[in-house]
């Protein structure tokens, strides 16, 4: 059998030389990698430390070949400034002595040095070199990341290494500021900032995958958010409530209803926003979000196929759009669930008590005319109330579309706050005739309720009673008086007029009215006339 390996117990028969031998080994590779990544860290600060080191290491380099002509020791030499310096500092009596400043000399005898032609010559080396490296790291950079310009890939690297990036990227309206399109936080990612307005979201990714969500940077320190080192954009989403108004042909939503009957849904009307979890809005935060429903809502979009093009695989994001689908096709579910009579209208509760109000005002107009009521009520077809759905069902009906829609799409990252159809249109061969009945019977209520209708309506009401007494009177009098003697005639005609004289006394006096001295001043003259007849 093999005998198992452990970093740390090592073999079996190992010995202790051997071992620490070993750790001694993996510990000192450890270091160089921790020493390495403390070098090239790619915060801001750290890019400072490295043009210092570069700095110094340039220096050091130039005096050591200074040293192949300008001698350490002896006179004239950098050990020989040096001293003059330190005596100055150190020695009183030196420094009297001493003519001029040690440290102009020294810094006069350095630029000596730099500037010497036969030393100057070696600087393009340091400079070509340096230059060949930042021009291939930003060629690998560029082919990495795809990018058509390497100045963009060259930027960054001259950035990140030695001065720290400062890019800032500003995420507004749920989409990269038209502005940031070129920096190279954007197109290659960290070290940088980012600055998000209190509209939108923005996920970022750090190099290993991890997602990063960050809002709205309001109350970060002078607004702006850090990113860290090829921490990319990912994807921004605009976080406020959206409002979409499917007004084509083309986007109206068809189903059959569950008793078979083909409706179609037109001028959709949706509110929905991203899912806020129940945190209401406040000053500082006016859009709530939940972080999982911006990873769901990013990494659940889709990539339209396009088989035989260059590009087979494009990539759109649009949550918009996916929320948009997905409530077309949850609502042509929801509209098969349920019969025809669930959203057409129906004879319901204010139809009939509006039918009652009319009857009613017609009842006392013609109350005023004459006191046979019982006539007037009989008048108009007494409804009633049909098995329909009543409206305030109907209305409820949306809202459990929307509460049970939001249940579904909490997996997706998405909330649907309101939604409401413009016009439910079915086949005009199918449309009940109760329905009908409904539609006309509204249409009736609606005109009938202007003022100007139901003036004319009293006028002809009167009209129509100032003929009836026309006819039931003179007219209806006289023919039924045909062939007796003209004195006979005249006394059934005027018979007829009182009798007509004390329906209206009596009306008045039951309604409180007072009664027109022209009425009462006929009826005593008839009554004088004619009263042994009339009795």
């Amino acid at each position: 059998m093999r005998a198992s390996v452990s970093p740390t117990l090592g073999t079996a028969g190992e010995s202790s030389l051997k071992k620490e031998l070993r750790l001694s080994g993996e510990l000192f590779s450890r270091l160089i990698d921790a020493f390495l990544n403390r070098m090239f860290d790619l915060r801001p600060e750290k890019a400072a430390g490295r043009l210092r080191y570069l700095v110094v290491l340039f220096f050091a380099a130039v005096f050591l070949i200074s040293l192949l002509y300008f001698p350490l020791t002896g006179v004239n030499s950098w050990t020989q400034r040096l001293q003059h310096v330190f005596e100055y500092l150190f020695n009183p009596d030196f420094a009297e002595s001493y003519s001029g400043n040690p440290f102009v000399n020294l810094f006069a005898y350095a630029a000596q040095v730099f500037t010497y032609p036969r030393i100057v010559q070696y600087f393009p080396i340091f400079l070509a070199s340096f230059f060949i490296a930042l021009q291939c790291a930003a060629l690998y950079l560029a082919d990495v990341f795809e990018l058509e310009d390497v100045s963009v890939a060259r930027r960054f690297i001259w950035a990140v290494a030695l001065f720290g990036s400062e890019e800032v990227v500003r995420v507004s309206q749920g989409e990269i500021s038209e502005g940031s399109r070129h920096s190279p936080a954007y197109l290659i990612g960290g070290p940088g900032k980012v600055i998000v307005d209190l509209d939108s979201v923005a996920l970022f990714e750090k190099p290993d995958g991890t997602p990063c969500v960050i809002g709205p940077t309001a109350l970060e320190p002078r607004g702006r958010a850090i990113l860290e080192g090829f921490e990319r954009f990912r994807q921004a989403i605009d976080i406020r409530d959206q409002y979409v108004d499917l007004d084509s042909k083309s986007q109206s939503v068809k189903s059959r209803s569950l008793d078979g009957i083909e409706v179609t849904a037109t001028d959709v009307r949706l509110m929905f926003s991203i899912y806020r979890g129940g945190v209401k809005p406040s000053a500082e935060q006016p859009y709530p979000f939940g972080r999982e429903a911006v990873e769901q809502i990013i990494y659940q979009a889709t990539s339209r196929v396009t088989p035989g093009q260059a590009n087979p695989s494009t990539y759109e994001f649009s949550w918009t759009n996916k929320m948009i689908s997905l409530i077309r096709n949850e609502l042509g579910t929801f509209m098969s669930k349920h019969k025809l009579s669930a959203y057409l209208a129906s004879i319901g509760i204010p139809e009939l008590q509006k039918l009652k109000q009319r009857e009613k005002a017609n009842l006392e107009q013609a109350q005023k005319l004459t006191q046979a009521e019982q006539d007037f009520l009989g008048v108009s077809e007494q409804k009633s109330l049909p098995e329909f759905q009543p409206r305030h069902k109907i209305t409820n009906l949306f809202t459990q579309f929307a509460d049970e829609f939001t249940k579904k799409a909490q997996n997706s990252g998405i909330e649907l706050h309101w939604i409401g159809v413009g016009t439910w249109k079915t086949p005009a061969e199918l449309i009940p005739e109760k329905h009908l009945e409904a539609w006309k019977l509204s249409n009736e209520n609606l005109y009938r309720e202007s003022e100007e209708v139901l003036h004319e309506l009293e006028k002809d009401a009167i009209m129509q009673k100032t003929v009836s007494l026309i006819q039931d009177v003179p007219i209806a009098t006289h023919l039924n008086a045909t062939g007796e003697d003209h004195e006979k005639a005249m006394r059934s005609l005027l018979v007829a007029y009182h009798q007509q004289l004390l329906e209206a006394a009596e009306f008045m006096r039951a309604k409180g009215e007072a009664i027109p001295p022209s009425i009462e001043e006929a009826i005593g003259h008839i009554n004088n006339m004619f009263g042994h007849y009339v009795q």
